[in-house]
């Protein structure tokens, strides 16, 4: 099991053509699956790190606890997920404050959303299990987190062993969402460049038949979108890079691809994404759902999280896209899901 960053991945500068987009990996990324559920994958420059921790009771016998998932959002709500004993007591705790607490359930997984938000600072957080029979364990490494004092930066996230021949494995880091707060890193430095990137994240029907397509950006001020080769919306993007497009698209065909182009002041073309879209994906909003649009990096775990507050919703998700979802822990980017109220 591994934990994901979240990242969008088809962004792609384009060195001055005005009259084209340039091609991205949307294509190749589609044949990549993602992890999802209680795994997921942190990727760094070296390789891939895995956030599974295994713990030892006082005896120094292996007993069953994993930590799977550990996210932490720029205002400080976090969950953690992983497997145990089946019954066994959870408890997240902080030196001698209690975080947070549940069961696992017969399948020994288990989910902990903290109640209150961690705070600006550095926290080590450590999880702990008790059994029926009274046996306790402690994960094996303790959560080092650090949440800045702006709401709009990824916190830090890794896992520090307690071993000294074992190295810390980073889960998390504020360079993980470059994407998602483009605006604030393009006005933080003034020396290193600013690659353009542009990423549709959500859909969603309006009245009237219009499909609106919501989305982030970073470098350009301009956002133009086609279906098919058709124009289908245009806006300018806002100061944290967000964008908002509507059109309409002919439901009597099977598919589409939609074309999105980032441009600059001088209309220069910077960056671009191609999704394909099914029919078949879109009408599971036609009841007034919201859908996402899957990232290379996304988990069901964090998109439930991020549209309900509690990943253990993730079940809600893939029985509103049943067909959809074939694997729960298996889903690949550039899938559309509708979000069930």
């Amino acid at each position: 099991d591994t934990a994901t960053n979240d990242t969008a991945t088809n962004d792609t500068a384009d060195d001055g053509d005005k009259d084209s987009a340039t091609e991205t990996d949307a294509e190749a990324d589609t044949k990549t699956g993602t992890k999802t559920g209680t795994d997921a994958t942190a990727a760094t420059d070296s390789g891939t790190t895995t956030g599974q921790a295994a713990a030892t009771d006082i005896a120094g016998s292996t007993l069953e606890l994993e930590i799977d998932l550990a996210q932490v959002k720029p205002d400080g709500a976090a969950v953690f997920a992983g497997k145990s004993a089946a019954g066994a007591k959870i408890t997240v705790f902080e030196g001698d404050v209690v975080l947070g607490e549940t069961m696992a359930d017969e399948n020994g997984e288990w989910v902990v959303v903290l109640d209150k938000n961690l705070g600006p600072g550095d926290h080590l957080v450590s999880i702990g299990s008790s059994s029926e029979d009274g046996k306790t364990a402690l994960a094996d490494v303790a959560l080092g987190i650090q949440v800045s004092e702006g709401k709009d930066e990824r916190p830090l996230v890794a896992l520090l062993p307690e071993t000294e021949n074992a190295l810390p494995e980073l889960l998390q880091s504020p360079d993980d969402n470059v994407v998602e707060v483009a605006g604030d890193a393009a006005s933080s430095s003034a020396e290193a460049p600013v690659r353009p990137a542009i990423a549709p994240r959500s859909l969603a029907w309006k009245e009237g038949g219009q499909l609106v397509i919501s989305g982030v950006s970073r470098g350009g001020t301009a956002v133009e979108a086609m279906a098919d080769g058709r124009p289908f919306g245009r806006d300018s993007t806002g100061p944290d890079g967000s964008w908002q497009l509507a059109g309409k698209v002919n439901l009597d065909l099977r598919s589409r691809m939609m074309t999105f182009v980032l441009r600059d002041a001088d209309g220069t073309v910077v960056a671009s994404y191609k999704l394909p879209v099914a029919t078949r994906d879109l009408s599971r909003g036609l009841d007034g759902s919201q859908m996402v649009v899957v990232q290379r990096g996304d988990a069901l775990w964090r998109i439930a999280f991020s549209s309900y507050g509690e990943g253990i919703r993730f079940v809600d998700i893939v029985r509103r896209n049943a067909g959809a979802i074939g694997d729960p822990d298996l889903i690949f980017p550039n899938q559309i899901f509708a979000i069930p109220d």
